[in-house]
């Protein structure tokens, strides 16, 4: 792929947006129907040669305080596009198993991301979430006052310049700053040293059915940052 007006016109012409649809409805389906994780695997993963690990915890329902919370919708698609646009590696929750990844310890889902990283040795971990409309923000990059980047602070300015350039603009920094000590982005910095960032989306780029061309602008900023973190 090329520069961006490329990009955006091979999404288009492929129809990444319905591809997106798809990709949802298959591997990512909203259901209450619980599994029991030693039976029935919960994870979508996928394996590529690019040292870096997109994860996706909320991209189907999951239990916190014993409830049952909302996915973070097409943040699964997205990581599952991502995965075939440049080669990296993903993990997604795909099946309601009775935890939620970015509260819980012990965790499964984080036993996995350690066993992925450290498998193919993985360089950065960018996890990605879901945020309402009403927030003024497109993406924000929660870092947790920049202590998940392990001092690589240039991840950061590489990620917004990727975004403003595919038309993402309202950029913030730790609005949902990844603090909580058993957030994901917090334990893959703490526990396995790899600089990690957590993304927070605007649910309006997250509507492929209804806003193709955000979409694809977030799906181009994700892959172009993506091949460049890998260098």
């Amino acid at each position: 792929m090329g520069d961006k007006a490329e990009i955006l016109a091979e999404f288009q012409r492929a129809r990444m947006n319905e591809e997106a649809v798809s990709v949802e409805r298959v591997y990512f389906y909203k259901t209450d129907r619980k599994v029991n994780p030693q039976q029935e695997e919960p994870f979508f993963i996928s394996l590529g040669e690019l040292p870096v690990l997109i994860s996706a915890p909320h991209a189907v329902r999951h239990y916190r305080q014993k409830k049952i919370k909302m996915s973070d919708q097409f943040t699964g698609a997205t990581a599952f596009l991502l995965h075939r646009l440049t080669d990296c590696h993903v993990l997604a929750t795909a099946k309601l198993y009775g935890g939620d990844p970015n509260v819980d310890n012990p965790c499964i889902y984080k036993n996995k991301i350690a066993e992925i990283c450290q498998r193919e040795k993985v360089k950065l971990v960018l996890d990605i979430h879901g945020a309402a409309r009403e927030h003024d923000f497109d993406v924000d990059l929660g870092t947790d006052d920049g202590r998940t980047l392990l001092g690589k602070n240039k991840i950061l300015t590489l990620l917004e310049r990727s975004f403003q350039d595919f038309g993402l603009h309202r950029i913030s920094r730790d609005h949902f700053a990844a603090s909580g000590s058993n957030t994901i982005a917090n334990y893959v910095g703490r526990e396995l040293k790899i600089p990690a960032v957590q993304l927070e989306i605007n649910k309006q780029f997250r509507v492929p059915g209804q806003n193709p061309q955000g979409f694809h602008r977030l799906l181009g900023a994700l892959v172009s940052s993506v091949k460049e973190l890998a260098r």
